[in-house]
């Protein structure tokens, strides 16, 4: 079989894609499902997220590849059974943006920012809806937020929707007294597991849902403050792992391992890990 040679690197793209799952193809690639693709469809995303927020233009072009793929490879399975075929994805988004943009293909004028934009695009969005007669049995303000969406971003998503609707603290500080006396809670649940000294305590559903409460909390808080909370953790969770790894290399040179220094002793290379890296930064 030779591969695609067409005019279009998309239509090149959708042929390597049929081609794959025909009889003459990849053994693997004819075995998958839509529901078998799902770890590949979030890696590739997570990977195009990861080459963004690096600056890695060349990387980016790459996962964006790698995750159109993954669009046409579900269009494929789609058309193989009858559904729809890419064409179709591409021609409803297509019509479905024009539609939500009425400020740029439309009447122009009434809309002067991005919050506007937002408030516009919701309405449209439950107007297609009752069109459509979709989910016309739930009527709640938070119909319609994926259930699959990570835990972060669908908090974010069902505080965002409520507070919409009026459903939210005034101000920054009415969310922060709130935490700590959430906080509170927590410790009150903490107290009476026992010691706090132990090394790890064991599971207990009264700490669970006092701790999600504070999660929760933190999401309406990173909100408050114009803080995406899932770009919030990732940055700490890379800042966490530049200095750790940082402090493994200044162990090193010692001929020990992390493991063969106490907790005091790493506290220290941890110290000196920060100050490191902060004189790379003012080098840069």
């Amino acid at each position: 079989m030779n591969p695609p040679n067409f005019d279009s690197p998309i239509q090149n793209l959708l042929k390597l894609t049929s081609d794959l799952r025909s009889p003459e193809g990849c053994p693997w690639d004819k075995e998958q499902t839509h529901m078998s693709v799902i770890p590949h469809l979030l890696e590739e995303t997570y990977e195009v997220v990861d080459t963004i927020e690096r600056g890695d233009d060349t990387h980016l072009r790459e996962e964006l590849g790698d995750l159109l793929f993954q669009i046409t490879f579900h269009s494929q399975l789609a058309k193989e059974r009858g559904a729809f075929s890419f064409d179709d994805v591409a021609n409803d988004v297509f019509q479905k943006l024009v539609y939500r943009h009425p400020h740029v293909y439309g009447n122009k004028q009434g809309i002067g920012s991005g919050e506007e934009v937002l408030t516009q695009w919701d309405q449209l969005k439950q107007k297609e809806k009752e069109k459509k007669g979709i989910d016309s049995s739930d009527t709640s303000i938070l119909a319609g937020i994926p259930k699959a969406l990570p835990a972060i971003q669908r908090s974010e998503k069902i505080q965002s929707k409520v507070t919409k609707h009026g459903f939210d603290w005034p101000t920054v500080s009415g969310v922060f007294q709130k935490f700590q006396e959430e906080i509170g809670e927590l410790d009150v649940e903490l107290q009476k597991q026992g010691s706090l000294h132990s090394k790890k305590l064991k599971y207990d559903a009264h700490i669970e849902d006092e701790l999600g409460d504070l999660f929760f909390l933190l999401v309406n808080l990173s909100r408050k403050l114009s803080i995406d909370p899932e770009i919030c953790l990732r940055r700490a969770n890379e800042k966490f792992e530049s200095r750790f790894r940082t402090l493994e290399g200044l162990v090193e040179q010692t001929g020990k391992t992390v493991k063969d220094h106490t907790l005091e002793e790493l506290d220290t290379y941890w110290d000196l890990a920060k100050q490191e890296l902060q004189k790379s930064k003012l080098r840069d």
